[in-house]
C-alpha cells in the first residue's frame, strides 16, 4: 500500500506544481480538488486518518466553492463557516497523535484560502497552508505526502513571487 501511497503523492506533486500559476479561480479549484484527492488517499494509505479525512472534506469544499465560481457568485461568510466547522468535527473525531492539531491549523487555513475570489489571496493562504502540512507530514512520517507539501510550498512561493509581486517601474 505503501508503493501506492507514494504514487498518489507524485501525481498530486505534478498537479500542484500547476495549480498556483493559475490566473483563474475555476481552474485553480478543479487542480486543487485533484490534488487534494490523491494526497487523501495518500494519507489513508498510510494510516494518516485525520490528514486523509482533512482532504476529503475539503474535496467536499473546493466542489461547492467551484460551483460558486462558475456561477460568478461569492462565497457566503456562512458557508465558509460551515466549512470551519466540518473541518474542526473532523479532526476531533479523527484525532489521535498530537500533532493531528497541525491538521486542524492547515485545515483553517485552507478554508481561508478557497474562499477567496482572487488568485493572489488564495496563493498567499495556500502558502501557509502547505507551511504547515509540512510539518504534520514530517511528525505523521507520511514522506510521500512531505515531498508533495514541500515541492507546493516552493511552487506557491514562486508563483508568489512571478504573478504576485508588484511591478517596478523603469
Amino acid at each position: 500500500m505503501e508503493i501506492i501511497s507514494y504514487i498518489a503523492s507524485l501525481i498530486a506533486t505534478v498537479l500542484g506544481l500547476c495549480e498556483p500559476f493559475w490566473k483563474k479561480m475555476k481552474t485553480i479549484l478543479t487542480f486543487n480538488f485533484l490534488g487534494n484527492l490523491l494526497v487523501g488517499i495518500s494519507y489513508f494509505l498510510v494510516s494518516g486518518y485525520s490528514g486523509a479525512a482533512i482532504c476529503f472534506v475539503a474535496c467536499v469544499q473546493v466542489f461547492i466553492n467551484y460551483i460558486f465560481d462558475v456561477k460568478g457568485k461569492k462565497i457566503p461568510t456562512m458557508l465558509v463557516i460551515v466549512h470551519a466547522v466540518m473541518f474542526l468535527l473532523v479532526n476531533l473525531l479523527t484525532f489521535k497523535e498530537w500533532y493531528d492539531i497541525l491538521s486542524l491549523i492547515a485545515a483553517m487555513l485552507f478554508v481561508l484560502s478557497v474562499a477567496q475570489n482572487n488568485a493572489k489571496y488564495y496563493r498567499i493562504f495556500y502558502f501557509s497552508n502547505s507551511f504547515v502540512w509540512i510539518f504534520y507530514d514530517f511528525l505523521a512520517k507520511a514522506y510521500g505526502n512531505l515531498l508533495t507539501h514541500i515541492v507546493l510550498f516552493s511552487a506557491t512561493l514562486l508563483a508568489i513571487y512571478i504573478r504576485d509581486r508588484k511591478k517596478t517601474q523603469k
